[in-house]
């Protein structure tokens, strides 16, 4: 990425988030993240120090583009947080999902922090034994798939289904995995 206006924006939508949810988090407007993303105006210091905590990024790299020594791709992967994903089954009832137990848990290197798993989804674009990881922070995009409630169905659903419907998004598809 060449230079801090393509890093903020593809740091922002590599974590999911909006404009509008970088901007609360940074204590600025959603137009001034607009701008910092089209390269109109370059973030004075105190807010790049927000903008690269709010994206987990270093300011030195926001900035330059440039990695401090310890700051290389191996320091980069070995601070990235292990989490313990819990795994539940998949139940169309919302509200037995809601009081489920895991079943049993995934470790992963992921910086997001609301993650949880299904398995046993039968659904007919998810292969048999896939495990889909959600982000139960993550917002509404174009052609991203969504956990919702319909009522109190359970629902793997298009972000465009949900938009204008009475569904709840629950949370954001991130990442699947297959087992072999």
């Amino acid at each position: 990425m060449p230079n801090i206006h393509n890093r903020i924006k593809e740091n922002r939508k590599k974590l999911g988030m909006s404009q509008s949810d970088l901007a609360i988090k940074c204590g600025v407007s959603q137009p001034t993240v607009a701008n910092w993303e089209r390269g109109d105006h370059v973030p004075r210091p105190d807010a790049l120090e927000k903008i690269a905590e709010s994206l987990g990024v270093d300011s030195v790299w926001l900035l330059s583009g440039e990695l401090p020594a310890n700051r290389g791709p191996s320091f980069q992967h070995l601070s990235t947080p292990i989490r313990h994903i819990p795994v539940f089954e998949w139940v169309d009832d919302a509200r037995a999902f809601s009081k489920a137990n895991a079943i049993r848990y995934i470790s992963m290197a992921i910086q997001q922090r609301e993650i949880f798993a299904i398995s046993g989804l039968v659904d007919f674009d998810i292969m048999p034994k896939t495990t889909l990881i959600f982000d139960r922070n993550g917002t509404l995009a174009a052609n991203t798939r969504f956990l919702a409630r319909d009522k109190n169905i359970l629902r793997l659903t298009h972000a465009s289904e949900i938009e204008g419907s009475d569904m709840v998004p629950m949370a954001r598809l991130i990442y699947s995995i297959r087992a072999h």
